[in-house]
Formats: C-alpha cells, structure tokens, sequence
C-alpha cells in the first residue's frame, strides 16, 4: 500500500488543490514517485476540470486525469446535488478502485478533499469518514479570512473526534486584503494545535500561473513539514 496524506479543508475555495499540488510536485522533486488523487471533482468551466488537470500537470502526466479524478460533475455544487443535476448517483466504489490502483502504482498518493469535512459524498458517506476509511494523516488546509479561526478549530476537533491525525495546518491567504489578519489568527489557532505549527501560505498575484504558485507553496512547505517523518 502507498503512503500518502490527505488535504483537507476548512471550506471550499480555501486552496486545497494549490496545495496538493505543492506537495506533489515536492516529492517528485526529491525523486518520490508521487500522485495527486481527488476522488470528486465538480465544476467545469470551458470545457475544462480546473483542480484535475492542475493534480495531472503535477504529476507529470504520469496517469491519465480519470484515474486521478475519476467521479467528475459538471455542476459547480457539493457532489451529490451535483450528480442529480445529471441525474446521476456518486459512485464511490469508483474512487476507491482508483486509489487502490495507484497506491499499487506509486509510492505517495496525495489525496485533496472536495469542500469541507462534513460534506457528503454519495448519501451515506460523508468526507470525513472517507478519510478515515483511507487511514491517511491529514493537512488541514484554512483560508485567513474573518472567522478562520472557528473554522479551523471546529474542523480540527472534528478530525480529533474521529482519531484521525493531523500532521499539519496550512493557512492559505487566499484574498490580499486578509493578509493584516494572519497575524491575530496564527496565535490563537496555534495554542490549539497540540505542538504542529501552521504554514502560512501568502498571497499570489492572480498574474502568477498555477504552475508557479505551486511552485512556490513547494517551497514553503519543504521547510514546514518533516517529510521523512510522515511518509515512513
């Protein structure tokens, strides 16, 4: 079985995949045979699956987008009002035949979630308890706007009542102007964290292309988490 760890998020829009990617292309980088893996992707936009292709272009085309995001709705809705927009049902036995085919293939699989924790994803599973299922570490990925620090928090005792470990909390600032609120949020977030420091991600110029920001957030994290540590 591969190792891995799970992105989630306080919410959606909070920058999982910006650090899914990161992450990825980080392993790969140290010469880790690393994936992206997104169980649900909803919202197309053009034709085009924004977060999937992004986890494609970090793995490096290494397996085909339907194997890294195999349930895909078009709807830019939680996943199962987005299926019955097509009159669909979620299918994870979908998702879970595709995890288990890349953890044969890969050595890492980084897995983003889809919204936040209480969201469900067929009708009786909600992405908590798929996260518990797969038995990966989490990183817990929050924006730094107002309210971010019961987001986090309630999204962290939530991962604490279902046993499952968080290995890392990431503060994303996602609109420039919550730059100014990183610095009262951080401290309160932190004394509640049991010891694992929050990575705070700034903001990226929307000129930036996703590539390059992944990149970035590379860089950042390579010095916030011990990798060596969570992938052993």
């Amino acid at each position: 079985m591969a190792r891995g760890l799970f992105v989630a998020g306080t919410d959606t829009g909070v920058g999982k995949t910006l650090i899914a990617c990161g992450l990825v292309r980080l392993l790969r980088e140290r010469k880790i045979d690393a994936v992206g893996f997104k169980a649900v992707v909803t919202g197309q936009e053009d034709g085009k699956w924004a977060d999937a292709e992004a986890l494609h272009h970090a793995s490096d085309g290494s397996e085909p987008l339907e194997q890294l995001c195999p349930i895909r709705f078009r709807a830019p809705l939680a996943p199962v009002p987005a299926a019955k927009e097509e009159g669909r049902k979620v299918d994870l036995a979908l998702a879970r035949a595709a995890w288990q085919e890349l953890c044969s293939r890969h050595s890492v699989v980084i897995t983003e979630g889809i919204g936040g924790l209480l969201v469900p994803l067929d009708e009786k599973t909600l992405q908590i308890d798929f996260i518990a299922e797969l038995k990966l570490p989490v990183i817990l990925v929050a924006r730094a706007g107002l309210g971010t620090i019961n987001h986090t928090l309630l999204s962290l005792r939530e991962l604490q009542r279902a046993d499952i470990p968080v290995e890392g909390v990431v503060l994303n600032v996602t609109v420039g102007d919550d730059t100014a609120n990183v610095k009262r949020s951080l401290p309160e977030i932190h004394r509640f964290t049991d010891g694992v420091v929050p990575i705070v991600v700034p903001h990226f110029s929307e000129d930036n292309s996703q590539e390059k920001r992944a990149s970035w957030v590379a860089y950042m994290l390579r010095d916030g988490l011990n990798f060596e540590e969570l992938l052993t």
